[in-house]
């Protein structure tokens, strides 16, 4: 009995360019350093390359075969509408082999410990995610996100049925047995469950006294606890939490436990808190956070649900698969250029990045589009390599980087990561062919 495997057919998939090689010549004239060095960390070898991806992709094989850490595409979403700077309409089936052929080398382009981010739309999303099981292996594909790229509003929300606000980024590593993703955080709302102080948190656990936390923060601002909410208005929610996170180590909240789910070493102070009231008890643990008994409840401290994110100490979650926190505000002036429909937030990439690599790794987009992935990559301290074929590669992404460079560019997540600028690109383009057509027989 022949073997078969569950494949994505369509017409012409057999068909294969046969490729050139071609090699890439820098540019210097258009090449751009900063002036000087302004820290330890600048990075000088990026490369921004013009010219076809597919055969930038391939001259890039031999260099850097599984040196690339991180591979980002936003490619045409294939919505059979024509935008500003590009076409996103062309046969079905020829955008399956256009999107094959680039993938194909960008697998070998990845690192084993790599990750690979295409994004993606409803239009596409089923049948690249087949194409992608095809070649990456079914057990790397790793997770679906979605993102929320627009909110309920404008001409589209008018239209009858349902209003398309988000966009799918489909993830996958080289290898899952040698990948390590960093854990991330974000932001999110207080959490009102944790709604006790301790007063005299610098006092012995054993005395510690609790307070409703509405009471404390009501002492702190010296409003009467009745008047908070009337006082403070709108900024109540604000002020409330910027005082839990003041000191998270004093904001608690219980929960009931049971001797069964817990440790042997704990089951001894669980037991004395139920049997000694209004005394705190605490069992140590060798290599984790000790924990916490009052009157049979553990104490859960409202610093396990905080993390420093961008150098401020916020409530935070893990990252899941639901990405609607970066909505796009004031995109458009994003690294100072104009790209309709096609730009992406810099925290979107910030996010990409952080999530699979670490400082000094190689990001690569073979789509620049307006240079989002290279710009957060550069201002991340990673080293970049990005290909655009349309003229905005010189229009838009050039001069985008000459003001990240220079340290002239406020905009994306300049401020969170504190850009001072620095480093800088090489501009490469395709060498011309090396096929003699005077020597082609008719």
């Amino acid at each position: 009995m022949s073997k078969t495997k569950l494949e994505l057919t369509w017409i012409g998939k057999d068909k294969r360019p046969k490729l050139e090689p071609r090699i890439l010549l820098e540019d210097s004239e258009l090449s751009y350093h900063a002036k000087h060095k302004v820290s330890e960390k600048d990075i000088f070898d990026n490369k921004l390359i013009f010219g076809d991806n597919l055969l930038a992709l391939k001259a890039l094989e031999q260099d850097y075969s599984g040196t690339v850490k991180c591979i980002y595409i936003d490619p045409p979403f294939n919505t059979q509408q024509a935008f500003e700077h590009y076409d996103d309409g062309v046969e079905h089936s020829v955008w399956l082999n256009l999107m094959r052929d680039r993938i194909q080398i960008l697998h070998k382009l990845l690192a084993d410990d790599g990750t690979f981010f295409i994004h993606i739309d409803d239009n596409e999303l089923a049948y690249v995610m087949v194409l992608l099981d095809e070649m990456f292996g079914r057990s790397n594909r790793a997770y679906v996100s979605t993102f929320k790229q627009s909110s309920v509003s404008g001409p589209k929300a008018v239209n009858p049925g349902l209003v398309s606000t988000t966009s799918f980024i489909i993830i996958y590593a080289k290898d899952k047995k040698k990948w390590a993703p960093n854990k991330l955080y974000v932001r999110t709302t207080r959490d009102s469950r944790y709604s006790k102080y301790i007063t005299n948190y610098e006092e012995h656990y054993s005395g510690w006294q609790l307070e409703p936390i509405a009471q404390a923060f009501a002492r702190y601002k010296g409003i009467e606890k009745r008047k908070l909410k009337k006082e403070l208005g709108e900024k109540y929610e604000q002020e409330i939490e910027k005082f839990v996170l003041s000191a998270p180590e004093r904001v608690v909240r219980t929960a009931r436990v049971a001797e069964r789910d817990v440790a042997a070493t704990a089951k001894e102070m669980l037991r004395a808190s139920n049997e000694t009231k209004d005394v705190v008890f605490k069992a140590e643990r060798d290599g984790s956070a000790d924990i916490y008994f009052l009157n049979g409840e553990q104490l859960i401290f409202y610093t396990n649900k905080t993390k420093v994110i961008d150098g401020s100490k916020v409530t935070a979650q893990a990252l899941s698969t639901l990405w609607d926190d970066l909505l796009s505000n004031n995109l458009h002036k994003e690294g100072g250029v104009r790209f309709p429909n096609g730009k992406k937030p810099e925290a979107l990439l910030k996010r990409v990045i952080e999530l699979s690599t670490n400082p000094g790794d190689i990001v690569l987009d073979s789509f620049g589009g307006s240079g989002t992935t290279a710009a957060t990559a550069h201002k991340l301290n990673r080293r970049w390599i990005t290909v655009e074929l349309g003229e905005h590669c010189n229009s838009h992404i050039i001069p985008r980087f000459q003001k990240i460079i220079d340290g002239s560019d406020p905009d994306g997540i300049s401020k969170s990561v504190n850009w001072q600028g620095g480093g800088g690109f090489r501009y490469y383009k395709l060498a011309p062919s090396l096929l003699d057509t005077s020597m082609v027989i008719a």
